[in-house]
């Protein structure tokens, strides 16, 4: 942990090390400190935030740098990826700072798992963190109360999820030297603090305005940390930025609820317009990737089936009142459905998972006005006459001929009818009978 006169910056030292070795980051040229490097998260933990992570606490390892500082703005994430970044920073070779910024930010579910596993945890004024609890997949964990009922496999599984995570976070915390009974109520109760609140509870190190603010207070302090002591001078060291990776960054954009609501809308779409008008493949294709896309999205997500299916279930309502040429029905049903699904899609308790609400009113209002455009349009199709065929030929007009001929369409057609007929008389069609015209006067 890290020692010295820092000011407000209070870390604990680890107890129970074995022989401690300092290693000394002296510069290498000019006298310079060694450089520290830093990584910038923004948005849902995930494997490909986890990537980035790995990959950089290992750079600057191989760089030589002093520290690694990460910022941090994270509404949280998968709690696989999460285990895989505590292990990275748990056994990186240098010490990690973990700094939520700018101001505005947070560090909730996830982030405060590696609030927790970060030699030094700092945080910018107006930021805050907490609400830890675990999440399923298929929505909310229910948790398991004080009922004389027999708890179901759902809520019994959920409570262990809880328990686990809770002795994760304390185990984290305790070897961090923060605050472990707020750390497991963050995951119990999904407990919230302010930085000026958790720096009073002892969860984080410090509250720096800024970067600089930051590195002054980590000057010339030391960290123990896997039987060594660093010791940290970043003050006027190198600082050395590593960016995510354009392919890193593209799987990290989809883990965004809104573009998996849009990347699922666009597949199934594409995929009722293949099979309703079959051609050279472009529907499908685009479908299968937009589907293939918003699945990898929805694993990042707190995704409900239930919503999923009722949005699904909607669509396919729509789509098929389309094909068969309803009488609105089923459309108006699957309407219903996709709204409902829309809301539910994902656990509403948190902010940072939802559907936009504009969205999901503009989806369904241009799914509606499309649904009633194909209506009208095949409603008003029905009532046109037929424009080719025999039938077309029903209620036009022709003109006698001698001989029982009338002319029509540029032809003469043998004609029969209650007459007599005067030739050059109009007369209307009423029917055929095989080659001959049934005709009437007018």
């Amino acid at each position: 942990m890290l020692l010295g006169l820092l000011g407000p910056l209070r870390i604990p030292t680890v107890v129970g090390a074995a022989s401690t070795e300092t290693v000394s980051m002296d510069a290498v040229v000019a006298g310079l400190p060694a450089p520290y490097c830093v990584l910038s998260v923004t948005g849902a933990i995930d494997p490909a935030v986890a990537r980035y992570l790995k990959g950089g606490i290992e750079e600057a390892s191989r760089s030589g740098a002093q520290m690694v500082l990460v910022n941090l703005d994270t509404p949280g994430g998968l709690l696989d990826a999460t285990r895989d970044i505590v292990k990275s920073f748990l056994n990186a070779p240098v010490p990690v700072v973990l700094y939520v910024s700018p101001r505005g930010a947070r560090a909730t579910s996830a982030g405060v798992f590696l609030m927790m596993a970060a030699d030094v945890a700092a945080m910018a004024p107006e930021t805050h963190l907490g609400a830890a609890h675990p999440v399923s997949v298929g929505g909310g964990f229910p948790v398991i109360g004080k009922s004389t009922e027999p708890a179901s496999n759902d809520a019994v599984m959920g409570e262990k999820a809880v328990s686990d995570s809770a002795a994760y976070i304390r185990a984290l915390a305790e070897e961090k030297g923060r605050n472990a009974d707020w750390a497991e109520n963050a995951v119990r109760r999904s407990l919230s603090l302010t930085a000026d609140e958790a720096l009073k509870q002892d969860v984080i190190d410090a509250v720096a305005e800024d970067e600089e603010d930051l590195l002054a207070q980590l000057q010339g302090g030391t960290i123990e940390k896997n039987n060594r002591t660093y010791v940290l001078s970043p003050v006027g060291a190198p600082r050395v930025a590593t960016e995510m990776s354009s392919s890193l960054s593209f799987l990290h954009t989809l883990a965004n609820p809104n573009l998996a609501y849009l990347l699922l809308m666009i597949g199934i779409y594409a995929l009722i317009y293949e099979f309703a008008s079959p051609g050279i493949g472009f529907g499908g294709v685009t479908g299968a990737i937009c589907l293939v896309l918003a699945f990898f999205s929805l694993q990042l997500l707190p995704l409900n089936y239930a919503g999923l299916a009722l949005l699904v279930g909607g669509l396919i309502l729509m789509a098929v009142d389309h094909l068969v040429l309803g009488h609105g029905f089923l459309m108006t049903g699957g309407a219903i459905a996709f709204g409902l699904g829309s809301f539910m899609l994902f656990d509403r308790k948190d902010p940072a998972v939802r559907v936009s609400v504009p969205l999901i009113l503009g989806t369904l209002a241009a799914a509606a006005a499309f649904s009633i455009f194909v209506l009208r349009t095949a409603w008003g199709t029905l009532r046109l006459k037929p424009s080719t065929g025999r039938e077309a030929l029903v209620g036009r007009t022709a003109e006698v001929r001698e001989g029982g001929l009338v002319f029509l369409d540029g032809q003469l057609w043998t004609a029969d009818g209650y007459g007599p007929f005067v030739p050059g008389e109009k007369v209307r069609v009423t029917g055929l009978e095989g080659i001959k015209l049934l005709i009437e006067k007018l």
